[in-house]
């Protein structure tokens, strides 16, 4: 993914369920030589997703170890689009991924499902 004077262009694709992503894939960033974590979470762990019946899908973000900035995600779900946006605003303003993690969001909104999606991030 190409970045346009700094930043990292998004794109949603319009399928069902949603597909939302910016910034660097997993395999990019590995073969950047990147020093990263994963997050990982599926759909049928997000508590709005649960709660409108549409559990289909993933969240996925990776994160730079060393200074705990977000270089990617993608999102298949439900407004997987809205999601990956919350996503690329973060790393437009640099923040790390434990504001997300730590953030207070609205209940039950797939904002929330931020914290769940980085509190499950590997080692």
């Amino acid at each position: 993914m190409r970045a346009l004077r700094g930043v990292w262009l998004p794109y949603t694709v319009f399928i069902d369920p949603q597909l939302g992503r910016v910034g660097l894939t997993e395999t990019e960033a590995r073969a950047q030589g990147r020093n990263i974590r994963v997050a990982r979470l599926p759909m049928a762990m997000v508590l709005r997703a649960i709660d409108v019946g549409e559990t289909r899908g993933f969240m996925k973000a990776i994160v730079e170890k060393e200074t705990d900035q977000i270089l990617g995600a993608v999102i298949l779900g439900i407004e997987g689009g809205e999601i990956m946006s919350m996503l690329q605003l973060a790393m437009m303003g640099h923040l790390p991924y434990t504001a997300l993690r730590d953030g207070m969001f609205s209940h039950p909104t797939l904002a929330e499902s931020l914290n769940t999606l980085f509190m499950v991030m590997e080692s």
